[in-house]
C-alpha cells in the first residue's frame, strides 16, 4: 500500500501481501486514509484496464489488492448509502453486478489466498460483514459505540473499557448486548482480544479528552499516542471536535476525572478489600460488602479500605451524599473463580490471562481445565479470604484457556496469551505503605521479561513508558527477543529516582497489548515492626515503621510511631538535590499513607450498626442486644478463644464457630453463659500465624450491668432517618424479649414498600430481617412497584420482593432489566412460579426422608457433607441455596424444640391449612409437596422434621393475605408470634419460603386484576 505508483501492478499486490505475512485481519496492518485512497485509485485503474468480464482473472491475480479496497472503503463509509454504490463511487467506475456477484461467490478464497483471515459464518451472512469486521470499528459503528460509552458513563459507571463490556455482558443480561452495535459485537465474538483493546483506547481517549482537554485535545491525537488504527483514530477525532465527549452534562464529565471503588487483593494481609478513594468533599457511603450493610466515611485526604468478608455476587456501594450507586462484581454462581492481576487488581474475564503463573480464589471444591487434557499445574494453595475458599496458584504455560469446573458445571472460558509472550512483573509493594487514593506503592523499577524467540527472524516488541496523563512517552523502543528469556528495564535510559505514576505498555500487535500502572517511589523502603499490630487494653498495640530512602529520594520522617489509637500517619517523599528533572508532571514529591495491618474487632448488637473498630468493645453480661463478636486479623489461620476471670486465669475456651478468611466469630451467647459467676473478665483472641506462631491478645472485656447501650448512630455516620431508627428500635426491643409485643409499628407499615427497602438499607443483620419483617406486621403487607435502584436492591430478597411487583404491572419500564434481575438473583424457579404457580420439583432442598440420615451425625460431619451446597452464592431460590438453610435449620432444630411455642405450632399451622386450600390450590399444592416428602418419617419422634411444611404454611396465609386472595382466615396474633419465633431460629429458611408464597400470591393478585378488567 505504501508503494508508489512507478511499481509494477504485481508489486503492488506484492507490497500488500507482505504486510499481510503476519497478521489476521487488515486494521492491524495499520492502513492510513490515504493509503486506502491509493489502493482504490490502483484497482480503479485496473479494471478499467480489463477486458468485460474478466472479473476471474482480476479476483485471483490480485486478491490482496481487492481485499484492501473492500475492507479500506468498509471502514471509512458513512453508512448512509448502499455499500456497492460507495465502492465503485471510490473505485471511480460504474457499478458491475457481475463483478460483484463474484466477489460475493469468492469472497473466502480471496482472503484466504492474501495471507487474512475467512469466517465463513460472516461471508455466508453477508460479505460485508466479514470486510467490516477487517475494518475493526467501521466510521458508522464508531460514533454509535462512543454513544454507549456516554450513555455508560451518565449512569454512574466507570469509564473504562472492560467495566463496560463487564456490565453489557453480564451473565443473564444478554438484552444488554443489544446496546453495543453489531459490528463492534462481531468483532468481539471473532477478535475478543482486538475488540476489547481498541474498546480500553478508546475509553482512556474519551476520558483524557474530558481531564486533560489541552493536552488531549482531537488535534493532538496520533496513532503512536493513542495506539488506534489511523482509520479508527481519524473517526474518532472528527467525532470529537464536531461533538466533546460527555458535553452539556457536567456531572457525568465529572466522573472523567474521579477515581472509582475497586476491588483488590492484600497479599501481605491475606484479605480482599474494596478500595473506596477519596472525593473532593467528606463522603458516608453506605456499603454492602459481606453481611449487612455498613457505612464507611471517606475524607478528602485517605482513601477507605472495606474487606469483603464473604462471597457475594457483586459489592455495592451507595454514596448518601448524592444517591450514587456503585456495584462492583465479585463472583459469578456459574464462574465461581477471581482472578488477580500482580498488583492485586482483579482480572476482567474479557482480559487474556499470562502464561505464567497466575492467582486465583476458588472453592476449595473446584477443579480447573486447560488445553486438550493436559493438567493444569497448581503450583501453590492458600487460605483465602472467605471461609472454604483457596487461593490457588496456578501455571498456565503451554495453555491456551482456562475454565473452573465445579460439580460438572463449567465456568466461562478465558484466554491465555501465547507462549511466547513477555510479561510486566512488579516488584512486592511496600507493606503497609499506600497513596492518598490506597494504590500500592513500589520502592524499585518492574521490570519486562521478554519470551525466548525461536527461529531466525527477528522477533521485536515494542517498550513504552509514560507518567500517567502525559500524552508523549518517556521511553518508545524496541526490544529485540533473544532464545533465552530476558529481563529489560522499561525505564531504560531514564535516570533514578522515578517518583510518580507511569504507565508501562508493551506490545507487538492489537491483539496483544500489555498494560500496568504502577506508583514508584524508587529507592524507597519500609519495615514495620511488629509485622501486625494486635488489640490491646487501650487500643492497638504500639508499633513502629521505618522508612528509608536513597537513590536521590529523601523522606520525612524516617520513623513513624503508632501509639494505641494511631491507625495511619502521613508522610510525604521527595525527589532532591540533582536528581531532581525539570519535567512539566514532576511535582518532586508524593505523600504517602502509611499504615501497618493491623487487626480489628465488632460486635454486633441489635439496634447499633456494626463497625469495626481497634478499641476493644464491651461485653454487659447483663444486657441482651450483643449477639456475636468478630475478630478480624491479617495473616491469621487460626483463632481461638479464652475467657480470663480478674486473676487471668483462664475460665472456659472455645474454637472459632465462624471463619471467612481471616475473620473468626464466637456467639456471645456462650460468653455469658460461662461467665456467670464473673463481675469483670477479658477475652482473649490465641492467634496462629501461618509460620506455626502463636500469639495472645485481648479482644473484648467483659463486664457486669456496664450501662445503657451506645445509641445507634456514630459520629462517622449520618442520623438515621426515620424508618431506619424505627427499624433499629424494633430490633433492639426484640433482641430484649422476643415474646413480648412490638412497639408500634405504624411508621413501618405505613408505606410498606419504602418501610421494606429501609430495612434492607440498615444495619440489621440479614438474618434478623425476617423475624423484623413478621414482628412488624410487613410481611402482610402488599408491596407496590418502586424506582429501578429498589427493584434491584443488594438484598436479593428486598429486590425481588420489589420486582416480583414490577414484573406482573404492565405498566412497568426497563422489563427486561427486571426480568433478568429476578432470573439471577432470584433464579429459574422463582421466574417458573411467577409464570406457571409451581415448581419444578417442590420436594427438594426442604426436610426429607434422607435428612433422617445424618440425623446421628455432628455438626462439623454435617456440614463437611453439605459444604458445597453453601460456598457459591447463587439466585436465593435456586436449589444449592434453600439446601443451604434447610441444613441451617436442621443444625438448630434442638433449639427450636426446647422452645414451647413449637409444641403448638403443629396445631395452629394445621387450622391455615383449610384457608389456603380454599384460596390458592398452587400455594396449597407447594405445601402438601414437603408433607409428601416426609412419608416415612416418624414426625411424632421428630416433630422438627414439619418445619419445612410449618414455615410454607406462614408464608402462604401471610403473602395471600396480603394480596387481597385469602378467601377467610389469617393471621392471629398467635400465629404471628409463632412465625417470628420460626424465623428467629430459621432466617434463611423462611427468607426463601416468603419469596416463594410471594410469587405465587403476586401471580394469582394480577391474574385476578386482569380478569376484572
Amino acid at each position: 500500500m505504501t508503494g508508489s505508483a512507478a511499481l509494477q501492478d504485481n508489486e503492488f499486490e506484492n507490497c500488500i501481501r507482505d504486510r499481510y505475512a503476519d497478521v489476521e485481519l487488515v486494521v492491524e496492518t495499520d492502513p492510513t486514509v490515504d493509503e486506502i485512497g491509493r489502493v482504490h485509485s490502483q484497482l480503479g485503474k485496473l479494471m478499467s484496464q480489463m477486458p468485460a468480464g474478466a472479473h476471474f482473472a482480476l479476483i485471483t491475480g490480485y486478491p490482496a489488492l481487492i481485499a484492501t479496497a473492500l475492507v479500506g472503503h468498509a471502514a471509512l463509509r458513512d453508512g448512509s448509502t448502499d455499500f456497492w454504490d460507495g465502492f465503485a463511487a471510490c473505485l471511480g467506475v460504474d457499478r458491475d453486478p457481475s463483478f460483484e456477484a463474484a466477489l460475493t461467490g469468492f469472497a473466502g478464497d480471496m482472503f484466504r489466498a492474501a495471507g487474512l483471515r475467512d469466517i465463513e459464518a460472516l461471508r455466508d451472512r453477508d460479505p460485508v460483514w466479514l470486510l467490516e469486521l477487517h475494518a475493526g470499528i467501521p466510521a458508522h459503528a464508531l460514533g454509535a459505540l462512543v454513544d454507549v460509552i456516554e450513555q455508560h458513563v451518565a449512569a454512574g459507571r466507570a469509564p473504562q473499557g472492560t467495566v463496560v463490556l463487564d456490565h453489557l455482558t453480564e451473565p443473564g443480561f444478554g438484552h444488554r448486548r443489544r446496546q453495543l452495535p453489531a459490528e463492534f459485537r462481531a468483532l468481539l465474538d471473532h477478535a475478543p482480544d482486538t475488540a476489547v483493546t481498541f474498546l480500553a483506547r478508546i475509553c482512556a481517549v474519551l476520558v483524557a479528552s474530558v481531564a486533560e482537554p489541552e493536552t488531549w485535545a482531537a488535534s493532538e491525537l496520533t496513532a503512536a499516542t493513542v495506539d488506534l488504527p489511523p482509520t479508527i483514530l481519524a473517526t474518532l477525532r472528527d467525532r470529537l471536535a464536531r461533538k466533546p465527549f460527555l458535553d452539556g452534562d457536567p456531572d457525568a464529565a465529572a466522573l472523567c476525572v474521579a477515581r472509582f471503588p475497586e476491588l483488590r487483593y492484600d497479599a501481605a494481609e491475606g484479605t480482599l478489600d474494596v478500595v473506596v478513594p477519596p472525593g473532593a468533599e467528606p463522603t458516608t457511603w453506605r456499603a454492602w460488602t459481606g453481611d449487612a450493610p455498613e457505612q464507611v466515611r471517606v475524607g478528602t485526604d485517605e482513601a477507605a479500605v472495606v474487606p469483603v468478608t464473604s462471597a457475594l455476587r457483586e459489592c455495592v456501594l451507595v454514596n448518601l451524599d448524592n444517591g450514587a450507586r456503585r456495584a462492583i462484581p465479585v463472583v459469578l454462581p456459574g464462574d465461581p473463580i477471581v482472578l488477580f492481576a500482580p498488583d492485586g487488581r482483579v482480572m476482567s474475564h474479557h482480559r487474556t490471562l499470562p502464561a505464567g503463573e497466575v492467582v486465583a480464589l476458588v472453592p476449595n471444591d473446584a477443579d480447573f481445565a486447560g488445553t486438550g487434557r493436559k493438567k493444569i499445574d497448581v503450583t501453590d494453595t492458600r487460605n483465602g479470604p472467605w471461609d472454604g475458599w483457596l487461593l490457588r496458584t496456578l501455571d498456565l504455560a503451554g495453555h491456551r484457556e482456562l475454565t473452573v469446573v465445579r460439580d460438572g458445571r463449567r465456568g466461562a472460558t478465558r484466554r491465555v496469551r501465547p507462549t511466547e509472550s513477555p510479561s510486566i512483573e512488579l516488584p512486592e509493594p511496600l507493606p503497609g505503605v499506600t497513596t492518598r487514593d490506597g494504590d500500592p506503592v513500589f520502592g524499585e523499577r518492574p521490570l519486562v521479561d521478554l519470551p525466548a524467540h525461536d527461529g531466525d527472524a527477528v522477533k521485536e516488541w515494542r517498550v513504552r513508558v509514560r507518567r500517567v496523563g502525559d500524552l508523549n512517552w518517556l521511553v518508545d523502543y524496541p526490544w529485540a527477543a533473544e532464545d533465552f528469556i530476558t529481563s529489560a528495564d522499561p525505564f531504560d535510559g531514564v535516570d533514578a529516582p522515578l517518583l510518580g505514576t507511569y504507565e508501562i505498555v508493551v506490545s507487538d500487535s492489537y491483539a496483544l497489548d500489555l498494560r500496568r500502572v504502577a506508583v514508584i517511589a524508587e529507592g524507597l523502603d519500609a519495615v514495620n515492626e511488629p509485622a501486625v499490630r494486635l488489640p490491646a487494653a487501650d487500643g492497638l498495640a504500639e508499633s513502629t515503621t521505618g522508612l528509608t530512602a536513597d537513590h536521590g529520594l529523601a523522606v520525612d520522617d524516617a520513623e513513624l510511631v503508632f501509639g494505641p489509637t494511631d491507625v495511619e500517619r502521613v508522610t510525604q517523599v521527595s525527589v532532591v538535590g540533582d536528581a531532581r528533572r525539570s519535567d512539566a508532571r514532576e511535582s518532586g514529591s508524593l505523600e504517602l499513607v502509611v499504615r501497618p495491618p493491623h487487626a480489628l474487632v465488632r460486635l454486633e448488637r441489635a439496634g447499633v450498626p456494626s463497625a469495626w473498630q481497634t478499641a476493644l468493645p464491651e461485653i454487659d453480661l447483663e444486657a441482651t442486644d450483643h449477639r456475636r463478636l468478630a475478630v478480624y486479623v491479617p495473616g491469621g489461620v487460626d483463632v481461638s478463644f479464652a475467657l480470663l476471670d480478674g486473676d487471668l486465669d483462664i475460665v472456659r475456651e472455645w474454637e472459632s464457630d465462624g471463619h471467612a478468611g481471616t475473620e473468626f466469630a464466637l456467639a456471645t451467647r456462650q460468653i455469658v453463659e460461662a461467665a456467670r459467676r464473673l463481675v469483670r473478665g477479658t477475652l482473649v483472641a490465641v492467634i496462629e500465624a501461618a509460620d506455626g506462631s502463636t500469639d495472645e491478645a485481648p479482644i473484648a472485656t467483659v463486664v457486669r450491668d456496664g450501662g445503657a447501650p451506645a445509641p445507634a448512630t456514630t459520629s462517622s455516620a449520618p442520623a438515621a432517618d426515620e424508618l431506619t431508627a424505627a427499624w433499629m428500635l424494633l430490633d433492639t426491643e426484640q433482641a430484649a424479649d422476643a415474646e413480648s409485643p412490638a412497639p408500634s409499628v405504624d411508621v413501618l407499615t405505613a408505606d410498606p414498600t419504602a418501610s421494606l427497602v429501609a430495612l434492607g438499607d440498615s444495619p440489621v443483620a440479614p438474618r434478623r430481617i425476617p423475624a423484623l419483617l413478621i414482628r412488624s406486621g410487613l410481611a402482610e403487607q402488599p408491596f407496590a412497584p418502586s424506582d429501578r435502584a429498589s427493584a434491584s436492591h443488594p438484598n436479593p430478597y428486598v429486590g425481588c420482593t420489589i420486582a416480583m411487583s414490577a414484573i406482573v404491572d404492565p405498566a412497568a419500564s426497563d422489563r427486561d432489566e427486571i426480568q433478568s434481575y429476578l432470573t439471577t438473583r432470584g433464579g429459574d424457579e422463582l421466574l417458573r412460579l411467577l409464570a406457571t404457580g409451581r415448581m419444578s420439583d417442590p420436594r427438594t432442598g426442604v426436610l426429607d426422608r434422607n435428612v433422617m440420615a445424618v440425623e446421628s451425625m455432628g455438626r462439623e460431619q454435617v456440614d463437611m457433607l453439605f459444604e458445597h451446597f453453601r460456598l457459591v452464592p447463587g439466585p436465593v431460590l435456586d436449589l444449592d441455596m434453600r439446601t443451604s438453610a434447610t441444613i441451617d435449620a436442621f443444625h438448630h432444630r434442638m433449639e427450636w424444640m426446647a422452645d414451647p411455642i413449637s409444641v403448638e405450632a403443629p396445631r395452629h399451622v394445621n387450622t391455615m391449612l383449610r384457608d389456603v386450600r380454599r384460596s390458592s390450590p398452587e400455594m396449597y399444592d407447594l405445601i402438601a409437596a414437603r408433607n409428601e416428602a416426609l412419608d416415612g418419617v416418624d414426625t411424632g419422634a421428630n416433630p422438627w422434621m414439619l418445619l419445612s411444611m410449618q414455615s410454607m404454611a406462614f408464608a402462604a396465609v401471610a403473602r395471600l393475605q396480603a394480596n387481597d386472595c385469602l378467601k377467610k382466615g389469617g393471621l392471629t396474633d398467635e400465629g404471628r408470634a409463632m412465625w417470628a419465633a420460626l424465623a428467629d431460629y430459621f432466617p434463611g429458611m423462611v427468607s426463601a419460603d416468603l419469596l416463594t408464597a410471594n410469587a405465587v400470591a403476586v401471580r394469582a393478585a394480577a391474574l385476578a386484576s386482569a380478569t376484572k378488567k
